[in-house]
């Protein structure tokens, strides 16, 4: 992030070229009336391909082992399903409002648009914190380390630190090749990964079909935990917040399709039907993994697995430990998750380029001729791979994630409020429109997030960091982000007598970038 910069014009600035601040528009009949809008060639996203955007970042490493964690928390396996079910619901709470905004404006950026209309006083003030948030506190690529750790494990390797560090920015450089040298290329193998994905939950969810036959010596007693489901619950709410606040990051990504409509066909049709079909496929496959996890094992035997709980399950199946199997497919379920990640933010970190919101927004604005924005991948995973390098693994390190899970939740709760505010400008304009009650209680479940940091009864007792420093970090970043936008907007000009004027440039692919300057006043 940098202040506008520029020079000052001389007399022979033209006005065709000075244009208002960059706002999205909200007309239904219009999808793409700007002159850089997608040609019908650059969308090359299907119902198919949107579906599997989401389902493949949904679908990470998290299912292979926060069951575990989850267990140990709230002691049964009734409680466990039921919380499952929960995020499910408030899942489809968030989607439902998002396809909502995403109808009323069918174009890349997701929350950026979102943001934008409802905002769009003080002028590129919301702009601007959304930018800080994406590149500083997104850390899309910080999975790369799951990724190389399980690559170790698969090998039944072991490395310091610095080897892992090593292998996760391979990682990152991996993936950030394949689409730039080919945006097709990419797709491809990112539906290709989001079926194995599924196929590996569909084979979990058959495993504990299997053992329910009860001829396997190993499961003397399949199914036992569900004979009564909630016989062991814990009785501390802290336990099931923070169960939640687990369930909730294994469920994130049902925004996915947001961020690159203007790559998709017939986007408000593909969203709704992507999001639906694909939210509810995630939804029905972690929540019968968990329940062949209790055919298999006991809340107990399971909080003791640690991140091979599916080593577990298919160990008691088939009679062997089959570590290796859960590390492979872990490691193959992040990298999937991984590059869908890169691929829909490097779209949002282009729309700040062609805003003139980056240092040297030419480059981050430009795309390959396959249409990826090449540039836009080094920024997506620039803080990953600044975290993943200075970082030391551990509490630190797991900090620092829950930080960016805050802003996160402060970003939801701008764009809920905001759903309101562009309903009131818009009464009319209304392609699809959430169920108001689903809006609350997203509204709700967010602001939840919010405060448990600062309620004690709520907060988990055995980290060695308290619990309330990773909101007020978040909250201090968005207030840097704050004071960057006054210092470069309003302080700046006043003191130096001018103006900023956005120029409109052309690019070779087509597309367009602004370059602020500094018009000086009389």
């Amino acid at each position: 992030m940098q202040a506008p910069s520029g020079r000052d014009p001389s007399s022979d600035t033209e006005d065709e070229n000075e244009v208002l601040l960059p706002r999205p528009a909200l007309d239904r009949n219009a999808d793409h009336s700007e002159t850089d809008g997608p040609l019908p060639q650059q969308r090359h996203l299907g119902p198919l391909s949107t579906t599997f955007l989401i389902t493949n970042r949904m679908i990470g490493t998290a299912i292979f082992s926060t069951p575990s964690a989850i267990a140990a928390s709230v002691g049964s396996a009734g409680a466990a399903l039921a919380l499952w079910v929960v995020g499910l619901i408030l899942a489809y709470c968030g989607l439902l409002i998002w396809i909502e905004l995403g109808s009323l404006m069918p174009r890349s950026g997701g929350e950026k648009l979102y943001l934008e209309a409802a905002y769009p006083r003080p002028p590129m003030l919301v702009t601007t914190v959304f930018a800080v948030h994406v590149i500083f506190l997104g850390f899309t690529g910080i999975g790369s380390v799951v990724v190389a750790e399980n690559i170790l494990l698969a090998l039944r390797g072991s490395a310091n630190d610095w080897v892992k560090r090593a292998l996760a920015i391979a990682v990152l450089a991996t993936i950030a090749t394949i689409h730039i040298s080919s945006c097709k290329l990419g797709v491809k193998i990112m539906n290709v990964l989001a079926s194995v994905k599924i196929l590996i939950l569909f084979l979990i969810i058959l495993s504990g079909l299997r053992a329910l036959r009860g001829d396997l010596p190993q499961i003397p007693d399949p199914a036992s935990s569900l004979r009564d489901p909630f016989k062991g619950s814990s009785a501390d709410v802290s336990h099931y917040t923070n169960a939640l606040f687990k369930i909730l990051a294994t469920y994130q990504g049902w925004s996915n399709a947001a961020y690159v409509l203007d790559e998709v066909q017939n986007p408000r049709r593909a969203l709704k039907i992507a999001g639906i079909l694909g939210v509810g496929t995630v939804g029905f496959l972690y929540t019968f993994a968990n329940v062949s996890y209790f055919i298999v094992a006991t809340p107990e035997e399971i909080s003791k697995t640690g991140v091979t709980v599916v080593a577990l399950l298919i160990g008691k199946v088939f009679g062997e430990t089959m570590l290796w199997l859960t590390a492979s497919l872990a490691a193959l379920s992040s990298f999937g998750s991984l590059m869908t990640a890169s691929f829909s933010m490097s779209r949002v970190v282009r729309e700040f380029a062609k805003e003139g919101l980056v240092p040297c927004a030419s480059f981050f604005a430009a795309t390959t001729p396959s249409g990826s924005p090449s540039g836009a991948f080094l920024m997506v995973f620039f803080s990953s791979a600044v975290m993943i390098l200075c970082i030391p693994f551990g509490e630190v390190y797991n900090f620092l994630l829950d930080v960016g899970q805050y802003a996160v939740a402060i970003i939801n709760i701008l764009v809920v409020i905001g759903l309101f505010i562009i309903r009131r400008k818009t009464p009319h304009q209304r392609t699809f429109r959430a169920w108001t009650p689903v809006v609350y209680i997203f509204l709700a479940t967010q602001i939840f997030l919010l405060v448990t940091p600062f309620v004690p009864a709520a907060l988990d007792k055995g980290k060695a960091l308290p619990p309330w420093l990773y909101a007020v970090m978040a909250i201090l970043v968005f207030c840097c982000a704050g004071v960057y936008w006054f210092m470069s907007w309003v302080v700046l000009p006043k003191h130096g007598r001018f103006v900023w004027t956005a120029r409109k440039s052309i690019l070779s692919d087509g597309s367009s970038f602004v370059s602020w300057e500094k018009v000086k006043m009389n």
